[in-house]
């Protein structure tokens, strides 16, 4: 028996528009799947631009500890850098020119803390040394004295050369620092005027590796007195000011692009941890960096050495496994 025509038609209509929800459906889930996968495959790049450390971390416990360090190193810079940055004072190799410790324990906000470079430790095991300098040994070195030494475990280790700074701060799009008088350091090359100012990528390095800055006062250029010889203040001006600038995914992608290839991480530290640290930072960077107090002697060859401050500032972050008594 034949099926009237409307009563088919009606059918017809009725399947496709039954259809139609579940087609929509099939769209929208695979244009998702088709996001997610071109997210993770971007980031997966993205951490890959990051070189690896042949480094073992010691581990701090509980929570996480990661080890941030700025190295002096003109060795991976290219020639037009290495003969900007040029100092007939600097051997080869590298050296620690920030050391700073995120801690992010498991309950509680993260903190950032500076430990002057020039920290004198080892001296109980027979090889004295400025913490800053262990770095020239290769990154397990430094973990190795923080631990031993100092009694800090990390979990994970970055390593910025100048060049991820200053890629940092030119793709934010510079940094506001103000100084209340025309500031200049020969040695780090900085020369700024007095006031609010906006710092680029090259600048706002010299600023943070300023250590003995002049201020002009009268028409004559002086010592500025109230300079930070650790270089924490000015470390923590520029952190502050990526990390308000890193605001939205698609600046954080372009800022690790930038940077990525003058980074350099340990193996154990991927897209996650990445997350996490970058999180955990941002914060502690909003509440402003600890500067572990020691005794600093600023002679020819500077000194930092423990106090009773000292060892109590860096409580927080002492770890069971490196117990120093």
């Amino acid at each position: 028996m034949a099926v009237p025509t409307r009563r088919r038609g009606a059918g017809l209509l009725a399947a496709a528009t039954a259809t139609r929800p579940r087609r929509a459906g099939v769209i929208t889930a695979a244009t998702l799947i088709a996001v997610v996968v071109l997210v993770l495959a971007d980031a997966l790049v993205l951490t890959g631009r990051v070189p690896r450390l042949d480094v073992t971390p010691t581990g701090s416990g509980a929570g996480r500890t990661y080890l941030l360090v700025a190295s002096d190193s003109r060795e991976r810079l290219d020639a037009a850098d290495r003969s900007r940055y040029a100092d007939a004072n600097q051997p080869r190799g590298e050296r620690a020119d920030l050391v700073l410790l995120l801690r992010a324990p498991e309950d509680g906000p993260a903190r950032l803390y500076s430990v002057p470079r020039d920290l004198y430790v080892g001296e109980q095991r027979k090889v004295p040394h400025r913490l800053g300098l262990a770095l020239a040994d290769g990154p397990q070195a430094l973990v190795d004295s923080l631990c031993t030494d100092v009694g800090v475990g990390v979990d994970h280790v970055v390593v910025a050369d100048f060049d991820a700074l200053v890629g940092l701060i030119d793709t934010v799009g510079g940094i506001p620092v103000t100084v209340a008088e025309p500031t200049r350091d020969r040695r780090a090359q900085l020369d700024l005027r007095g006031g609010t100012q906006r710092l680029d990528g090259r600048q706002a390095l010299a600023w943070v590796r300023s250590r003995h800055p002049q201020v002009l006062r009268g028409g004559t250029w002086v010592a500025d007195p109230a300079a930070d010889p650790t270089r924490s203040t000015h470390a923590a001006q520029v952190l502050g000011g990526v990390s308000a600038a890193l605001d939205d995914p698609v600046t954080v992608q372009r800022a690790l692009w930038a940077a990525g290839p003058s980074l350099r991480r340990d193996h154990g530290l991927g897209l996650p941890q990445l997350l996490s640290m970058a999180r955990a930072l941002r914060g502690a960077a909003a509440a402003g960096v600890v500067t572990v107090p020691a005794q600093l002697e600023d002679t020819t060859v500077p000194f930092a050495f423990v106090t009773d401050a000292t060892t109590a500032a860096l409580r927080p972050l002492r770890s069971p496994g490196c117990a120093t008594g």
